[in-house]
């Protein structure tokens, strides 16, 4: 019995953890290889991918020549180790880019999302919060700034001497600031407006 799962365990590791661990790191969204057969051809790639890495690993350890016992490096404990190794590197990397989701039902901390297609929906909406984030912060500046301008002028109209200049000051420099936050918001409302219509 114990020979069995030591069996299932070398062949899983040798044949097929390297690979799709790798697989996952290169693909970590769900559909991303395929929307039907994804899991297939993860399944597929994960047993190539780990037969390409143990041949290239198996290269690696040969070519470290023999040691001091006359032995070579290529041996069951340094395939074992080096393919568990890779095999963890790049699962901690596939989880960086968020291709295990499922982890976040152990703990908060380790649910990482993966990045969104360039050209999803998703992505899409992201650009879209940030650029109307953006849009939001310039408007709420420029009302700002507008009920500024105006109680400098108020204050302009109720005062003389050093403080009327100090308010004619604070309004131009304000007016100003006005004048650039309307370009932002019309340069913003522009490169929007390209990247929906090619305007």
């Amino acid at each position: 019995m114990l020979e069995a799962v030591q069996l299932v365990l070398a062949l899983v590791i040798l044949y097929f953890l390297p690979g799709w661990t790798m697989v996952n790191v290169i693909f970590p969204r769900k559909g991303e290889i395929d929307r039907e057969y994804d899991l297939v051809y993860r399944f597929t790639l994960g047993v190539v991918m780990s037969i390409v890495v143990t041949i290239l690993y198996g290269f690696g350890l040969n070519s470290l020549g023999v040691d001091a016992a006359g032995r070579g490096y290529f041996d069951a404990t340094n395939l074992w180790a080096g393919l568990i190794g890779l095999t963890a590197i790049f699962f901690a990397a596939g989880w960086w880019r968020g291709a295990y989701p499922f982890l976040g039902r152990l703990h908060p901390k380790l649910l990482r999302s993966p990045p969104p297609d360039r050209h999803s929906m998703s992505a899409e909406l992201e650009r879209d919060r940030v650029t109307l984030a953006k849009l939001r912060e310039l408007s709420a500046e420029r009302e700002k700034l507008r009920r500024r301008i105006k109680d400098y002028e108020r204050r302009i109209s109720l005062h003389s001497g050093d403080a009327k200049e100090h308010y004619t000051r604070e309004r131009t420099d304000a007016k100003a600031r006005l004048r650039e936050v309307d370009d932002n918001l019309r340069k913003l409302e522009r490169a929007r407006a390209e990247e929906l219509y090619g305007a």
